[in-house]
């Protein structure tokens, strides 16, 4: 029997350029796939070109050259009004969620904004209590009280303003969502328990995630696959538990090297151990 074809990715990236004007270069020919319902990890110290390349596989910038296929269709290739379409399956929640929220706007208004633009049966007065009520249920869906809806963003802690820009991502039911640093401004604790909200989110709602940041500790605890940035190219993509144990790249030790322990002593300890077995 021929075995089936293995599926398309959700997400692929084919030599994806992007040069500044002056002429700095901020994503360097990068190439890479993200599979349905996996969790891609991109690392690099601050200014490697990571953050530029999530604009990059959203549209948010136009690539120098290279394309960015999603779902099949080559997203650099789409008109305006075919590309908002495409948008509506394709999210991100930021670092900074207080930063992209309207402070003068209410709860309800901002996790609503989306259903508004993309959805005619949410639009008009007629239709407002329906979309009120699919906020509250949104809004419960990442552990906050439907009534918070009439809340406005200076009312809320930090962890629960990145709840909201959750509950605004996902209001669309995306297949993809990026997620930009989403813990970094955030305390360790609140941090641990906006991770497990979005793992309990993939597995119950069939994300695959674009996940951004410099912590190491929180990518290892997410990630499936890491792909590790430098000056802007792709030096190392992997699958977490061999990355974190075998690094290829000498970047990638460096990064791994400079990760806190909580006792430099055994951590010392455990690799005179493991050199000497070598």
């Amino acid at each position: 029997m021929t075995p089936s074809p293995a599926p398309a990715p959700l997400l692929a990236l084919d030599g994806l350029r992007k040069v500044f004007r002056g002429g700095a270069v901020a994503v360097d020919d990068v190439s890479l796939t993200v599979g349905e319902g996996e969790t891609l990890a991109v690392v690099g110290e601050s200014g490697c070109g990571k953050t530029t390349l999530t604009r990059l596989l959203l549209r948010l910038l136009e690539p120098t050259s290279g394309t960015v296929r999603f779902e099949g269709r080559d997203l650099t290739a789409l008109a305006p009004a075919r590309l908002r379409d495409v948008r509506a399956r394709m999210q991100v929640v930021l670092q900074d969620p207080y930063s992209s929220m309207n402070p003068r706007m209410r709860v309800v208004d901002i996790v609503g904004e989306p259903l508004v633009t993309h959805d005619p049966q949410a639009r008009g007065r007629r239709n407002r209590a329906r979309t009120a009520e699919r906020v509250g249920e949104l809004l419960e869906s990442v552990g906050l009280d439907a009534a918070m809806r009439d809340r406005y963003p200076h009312e809320f802690s930090g962890g629960q303003r990145q709840r909201i820009s959750i509950a605004r991502a996902i209001a669309l039911h995306p297949r993809l969502v990026v997620l930009d640093e989403p813990t970094s401004a955030l305390d360790v604790s609140v941090q641990a328990r906006v991770l497990d909200l979005l793992a309990e989110l993939q597995q119950r709602l069939g994300l695959t995630y674009v996940f951004v940041s410099h912590n190491l500790a929180v990518v290892q605890q997410v990630a499936d696959r890491v792909a590790v940035m430098r000056r802007g190219r792709l030096v190392e993509l992997g699958e977490a538990a061999q990355l974190f144990t075998e690094p290829a790249h000498p970047y990638t030790r460096q990064l791994l090297d400079a990760v806190p322990v909580p006792d430099p002593r055994a951590a010392r300890r455990g690799r005179t151990t493991t050199e000497a077995a070598g």
